[in-house]
C-alpha cells in the first residue's frame, strides 16, 4: 500500500476516534442535564384546586439532545450492566404498562432534614420516574437547597443508577428521558395544600407518593408496594405501617381503611402510595380551603367514596419525624376543634333503614355541629371555634367564594357570637353552593331561623328539605347531637 494512502487512513481514523469521543462527551453532558433538576426555573401554579386538571408541563429539551442522551444512557448501560439490578422476576409487568411513580416532595422550614428525606428517595429499590420538590415561597428557598442537595455525588450518583435501571429495566427511549425529569418548583406561600396540588398536577406518573420534606420511607417500600400491583393489576392504593423517630419511638399499625374509622381518626400515613386518576376524581385534591391543616385526613375522606381496591403491607416501612413543637403539635393544643372541620366534608346523609353502624357518620356530624356552635364561656374557656380559626376561615371565605364549605363555618362562628341574622345569611350562602347531597347548610339555616322566630321562612326550609330527603330522613334533622327529638321551635 502506498504510504500516502497509509497516512491518510490513519488520519481518518484518528479523526473518526476524536469525533467519536467528542460525540460520547456531549452526550454524557446532555444526559447530565437531564437527570438534574434546573435550579434556575422558577414555576408559578397559577390553577386552583377543584380544578383538579393536570398542568401540562413545558419541555426545553430537544430532539436532538435527547436522542444524544439515549446514546449516551445505552454506552453507560452496557459499562455498567454487571452492576446495575436485575428487575425482579416480581415485577411482571409489560414494559410500556410498568407503573411510573412521582414522587411529590413539598418543603417549607425543612431544609435541616431535607437531604435525609431525598436520599431515602433515590436509594429505593423500585425507582421512581421523578422526583418534584415543592418549595413552598419559603424564606429559605429550600427549592436552591434542594436543588444544589439534588447536584452533590451523594444523591446524583444514585439518582443516575435509578434512571440507568429503568433505562434497563424498561427499555425507556429518548422520548421518556424527556417526558420524566426531576424538578425544583417555587410556588406561592399558600400552603402545604396547595404545594402538594401543584406538584400532582405537574407530574406525570400515573402512581404519586407524597413525602414531606423532613420524612423518609424505607428502601424497598417502593418495590414491595409494585409487586403487589403487579400480582393484583386492579390494586390502586397501597401504604404501610408507620415508625415515628426523632421526638417519639412509637409504632402506628395502621388500621384497615373504613370510612367510619377514616372520621374519627386520620386513617392513613401521608407517604400512601396511590394511582394519580383518584386525585383526578375528587372534588378537591389535598383541600386548601381547610382552616389550621388536616388537609390529607380530607383527602382520605374523599377517598372513601371511590372504588378503592386498597392493599396494606405489614411491615413498618415509612417513617414520620414526631417534633414535639412542631406546626402540627402546636395546632393540635391551641386549636383543638380543627380536627371537627374536614369532618364536615362526610356530609351525605344514610337511610335510616341501614345498619346502626351506618348512621354513626351523622351522629359524629351532629356532635361536631354541637361542639363547633358553643359560645366562649368562662374565662380561660375556649370558644367552640377559636380566634386563631376564625382568621383562618375569614381567608378562606375570601379566596374560595363558590365553596360551602366556608360560608358554613363562618354561619357557625357568627352564631356562637350571637349573631343569628348574620349567620342565617352564611347558611343561606352554604346551602345555595351545595351538592344536592349536602344537608348541612340547609339544616342550620332551619334551624337558625327557628331561633330567629321567623316560622313562616322556617316552615318553608322545612318543607324544602321534607322535599329533598322525606319524613324518615327529617326525624334525624329533628334530634339533636345526643339522639333527643328537639322541641319544634328551639335547639
Amino acid at each position: 500500500m502506498p504510504a500516502r494512502r497509509r497516512r491518510f487512513l490513519k488520519l481518518s481514523y484518528a479523526l473518526t476516534l476524536a469525533a467519536g469521543a467528542l460525540a460520547l462527551i456531549l452526550a454524557l453532558v446532555a444526559t447530565e442535564a437531564l437527570l438534574l433538576p434546573n435550579a434556575s426555573a422558577r414555576h408559578q401554579s397559577l390553577l386552583p384546586v377543584a380544578s383538579a386538571a393536570p398542568v401540562p408541563a413545558a419541555r426545553s429539551i430537544s430532539a436532538a439532545a435527547a436522542e444524544a442522551a439515549a446514546g449516551a444512557f445505552a454506552l453507560l448501560s452496557r459499562a455498567d450492566s454487571d452492576s446495575l439490578p436485575a428487575r425482579p422476576p416480581s415485577l411482571s409487568f409489560e414494559a410500556r404498562a410498568a407503573p411510573n411513580i412521582s414522587v411529590v416532595v413539598p418543603c417549607y422550614g425543612h431544609v435541616p432534614y431535607l437531604e435525609q428525606t431525598l436520599m431515602s428517595v433515590v436509594t429505593q429499590r423500585y425507582p421512581p420516574a421523578e422526583i418534584l420538590v415543592l418549595d413552598d415561597g419559603s424564606e429559605e428557598r429550600c427549592g436552591d437547597a434542594a436543588a444544589a442537595m439534588l447536584r452533590r455525588p451523594a444523591l446524583a450518583r444514585p439518582r443516575r443508577r435509578q434512571v440507568l435501571t429503568l433505562v434497563g429495566w424498561w427499555g425507556w427511549s429518548s422520548a421518556d428521558l424527556a417526558r420524566f425529569e426531576d424538578e425544583v418548583v417555587v410556588t406561592p406561600n399558600r400552603g402545604v395544600a396547595h404545594a402538594r396540588n401543584a406538584g400532582i398536577r405537574r407530574a406525570r406518573g400515573d402512581w404519586i407518593m407524597c413525602l414531606d420534606g423532613d420524612d423518609t420511607v424505607s428502601d424497598s417500600y417502593l418495590m414491595r408496594a409494585m409487586e403487589q400491583v403487579a400480582l393484583v393489576p386492579r390494586t390502586n392504593l397501597v401504604y404501610a405501617n408507620q415508625q415515628f423517630f426523632d421526638g417519639s419511638r412509637w409504632q402506628w399499625t395502621v388500621p384497615p381503611l373504613r370510612a367510619d374509622n377514616a372520621l374519627v381518626n386520620g386513617p392513613l400515613p401521608l407517604m400512601t402510595l396511590w394511582r394519580k386518576d383518584l386525585w383526578l376524581a375528587t372534588p378537591h385534591g389535598f383541600d386548601e380551603a381547610l382552616p389550621k391543616g388536616h388537609e390529607d385526613w380530607a383527602f382520605w375522606l374523599q377517598l372513601t367514596r371511590l372504588p378503592l381496591l386498597p392493599h396494606k403491607l405489614d411491615d413498618f416501612l415509612t417513617q414520620y419525624r414526631y417534633k414535639k413543637d412542631s406546626k402540627m403539635r402546636t395546632r393540635e393544643r391551641n386549636n383543638p376543634e380543627a380536627p371537627r372541620l374536614p369532618r364536615l366534608h362526610e356530609r351525605r346523609l344514610p337511610r335510616p333503614s341501614l345498619e346502626p353502624s351506618c348512621r354513626y357518620p351523622v351522629r359524629k356530624l351532629l356532635i361536631d355541629h354541637h361542639e363547633l356552635l358553643k359560645p366562649a364561656g368562662e374565662p380561660g374557656q375556649k370558644p367552640g371555634i377559636t380566634e386563631a380559626v376564625v382568621m383562618d376561615v375569614s381567608v378562606s371565605q375570601h379566596l374560595h367564594p363558590t365553596r360551602p364549605e366556608p360560608h358554613l363555618w363562618s354561619g357557625m362562628i357568627l352564631q356562637a357570637k350571637g349573631d343569628l341574622a348574620g349567620a342565617a345569611a352564611a347558611y343561606n350562602a352554604s346551602a345555595a353552593l351545595a351538592a344536592p347531597y349536602d344537608w348541612q347548610g340547609s339544616y342550620r339555616l332551619w334551624r337558625a331561623l327557628l331561633l330567629l322566630g321567623d316560622g313562616a321562612a322556617a316552615a318553608r326550609e322545612e318543607a324544602a328539605l321534607r322535599r329533598r330527603w322525606g319524613d324518615a330522613q327529617m326525624r334525624w334533622y329533628s334530634t339533636d347531637a345526643y339522639g333527643g327529638v328537639l322541641p319544634a321551635a328551639s335547639e
